[in-house]
């Protein structure tokens, strides 16, 4: 399946700790909606986190990996409640060059925003320091609101001698998972696949009239 190179995402988000009761009932909810726009989904999600030398950046940055196939850089901004990412689609091979420090395909890449990512990673000497692996949930309400619940969350320290495209799957089934993390989020714009999507469903629409 073809992706986008460079995606623009931007939501309000609230964040909060719940309860394991809280997560049930939100699960319970959602297998017992007959709403034809309700749907639950479960991925293997890992992310890998940079700092900058820089602490004053608006911007934070991160390998993001689901379903230990897809591979995004992104960068996100917050302003209050709203975010703002940007995420760039990465084969594993570029992941692993830039793991390695090598910046190179970021500067001769046709896409600027690329080029800007290689004065990232050299001039504010991005690097990885720390990742985190769970299971999420995401509780689809409609196209434009999800609930996000992370479970089985394990947080390390980076380790360049691991390979982090390494598969994990059987570690996270080891981890806590009374440590349940909500993200509530309501999506100012459609994302590229979601408005294919959308267009699609309208399509379907259309023939049957």
């Amino acid at each position: 399946m073809s992706r986008q190179l460079v995606e623009k995402i931007s939501y309000t988000e609230v964040t909060k700790n719940i309860s394991q009761a809280e997560y049930d009932q939100t699960q319970e909810e959602y297998l017992m909606s007959k709403s034809p726009e309700k749907y639950m989904i479960s991925l293997p999600i890992r992310v890998l986190m940079f700092e900058g030398a820089q602490d004053s950046s608006p911007f934070t940055y991160y390998f993001y990996e689901e379903n230990e196939e897809d591979l995004f850089l992104i960068q996100r901004q917050r302003e209050g409640s709203v975010v703002n990412k940007t995420r760039f689609s990465l084969t594993r091979e570029q992941g692993r060059k830039i793991l390695n420090g090598d910046y190179q395909f970021l500067l001769d890449s046709e896409e600027p925003m690329l080029n800007s990512l290689y004065f990232q990673f050299t001039v504010n000497q991005l690097h990885p320091i720390y990742k985190k692996e769970c299971t999420r949930k995401i509780f689809h309400q409609n196209r434009f609101l999800d609930e996000i619940v992370d479970i089985y969350i394990v947080r390390t320290p980076y380790d360049s001698d691991v390979d982090f495209f390494a598969e994990s799957a059987g570690r996270l089934r080891a981890a806590n998972h009374s440590s349940l993390r909500r993200n509530t989020r309501q999506y100012l714009n459609l994302s590229k696949p979601m408005m294919d999507l959308v267009n699609f469903q309208n399509s379907l629409i259309e023939q049957q009239k």
